[in-house]
């Protein structure tokens, strides 16, 4: 019989781990899975101005259930090991603070429900972000209460290049969708809040674009057609402004959502950070002054995979807590990578929590097993602390 003593673990999965479907209708019907693309259904996706609410009137989307192929192993693995698993799905269109506020409302009926005051917290990708935000709406006192352990799997705190690919042309990693699906993510304010902000993110051509960067403000550095005189084109950069401006709200420390470095010493010691390594990895775009009609043009043809990381977030983005909070980088290994992804593509971040290294380091911390040197090592090597 499994250990129910044990401090149940709540799993937030990362952007697109969640499948969506669209309650309003009779059958419930599916509007996004990030394994099955529904393409005459995606536009549907589309979000309000204000973010929170579906374009279409008759539209009411909400989460459905996990991606099977990304989590199920992790899921059945802890369940082996004695923990209750409680999977926390939600809209990733949505700010990563509205989802925090979702979380707050799932951690307070899990603990009317179990009577139990603190969870065990593993996060996937953006799920860290959510994490994050949540954490930022309690106390100290409220964080060490609920939190008894929190590990961030490939995290990207600081945001990831292949956000930017989603909003400027559609296609990146993280979706890998068609090319109209940037008309339909620009009106995501997750998407935005995943964009680079880490230093040399954006590399200048223009010394005097360089001087007045801010992350935020859409016309000091993000590419826009030039002189804009059609009413679409100007809607559409007014659009990409605001939601600009919404993520200072959100990234208002240090560029950072919840700054795990100046919380207290007794919080950081229940966290833990592990990145994926040895995967080539975007890490800034090229942006020149001008190029046809366009001013601050994003040059990705410019771009080389120069950055280690997971292959999707770099480690100027996963490990900016390394001084702070023990930071783990486990490496990938070709063949061992396409094993876990069941033959779905060698996508070392998106099934990184399916690689049994991974799931060793996840084990031993929320044991505690902790006290010896190295404690994080495994018989199949390339698992370090990052200094």
């Amino acid at each position: 019989m499994p250990n129910q003593r044990k401090l149940p673990v709540i799993l937030i999965p990362g952007i697109q781990g969640t499948k969506l479907y669209n309650v309003n209708l009779d059958d419930f019907s599916t509007h996004w899975s990030g394994i099955k693309k529904f393409y005459t259904n995606i536009h549907k996706l589309k979000l309000q101005k204000d973010g929170l609410n579906d374009i279409g009137v008759e539209t009411i989307i909400e989460r459905a259930d996990v991606e099977n192929m990304a989590y199920s192993e992790i899921i059945n693995y802890l369940k082996a090991k004695g923990y209750r698993v409680f999977i926390f799905g939600y809209d990733w269109r949505k700010s990563n603070a509205e989802s925090a506020k979702s979380l707050q409302l799932y951690v307070e009926r899990l603990r009317d429900k179990l009577n139990i005051g603190e969870f065990n917290f593993i996060t996937h990708s953006m799920g860290g972000l959510v994490l994050s935000a949540y954490l930022k709406i309690l106390s100290d006192k409220e964080r060490n209460k609920i939190v008894s352990k929190a590990i961030f799997t490939v995290p990207p705190f600081l945001g990831s290049i292949e956000a930017s690919f989603n909003l400027v042309i559609g296609k990146s990693r993280l979706f890998n969708s068609s090319d109209d699906f940037r008309k339909i993510a620009r009106t995501f304010p997750a998407v935005y809040e995943l964009l680079p902000v880490y230093e040399n993110a954006y590399k200048f051509e223009n010394p005097i674009t360089s001087a007045n960067y801010n992350p935020f403000d859409f016309y000091s550095y993000w590419q826009q057609v030039a002189n804009a005189d059609r009413e679409d084109t100007i809607d559409k950069h007014e659009f990409m402004a605001y939601r600009l401006s919404k993520v200072k709200e959100i990234r208002n420390q240090n560029n950072l959502i919840f700054d795990l470095g100046n919380c207290t010493e007794e919080f950081r010691k229940k966290c833990i950070v592990v990145c994926g390594g040895n995967e080539d990895t975007k890490s800034h775009i090229v942006v020149h002054d001008r190029k046809d009609h366009f001013k601050n043009f994003f040059d990705y043809e410019a771009i080389k995979e120069d950055e280690e990381g997971d292959g999707t977030v770099p480690h100027a983005s996963a490990s900016v807590f390394k001084d702070s909070v023990v930071t783990l980088k486990v490496g990938k290994k070709t063949l061992e990578s396409w094993a876990d992804s069941r033959m779905t593509g060698p996508d070392w971040h998106a099934f990184f929590l399916n690689n049994g290294r991974v799931q060793n380091v996840l084990q031993r911390f929320l044991k505690g097993d902790t006290e010896r040197d190295n404690w994080y090592e495994s018989a199949g090597g390339r698992v370090e602390r990052v200094k």
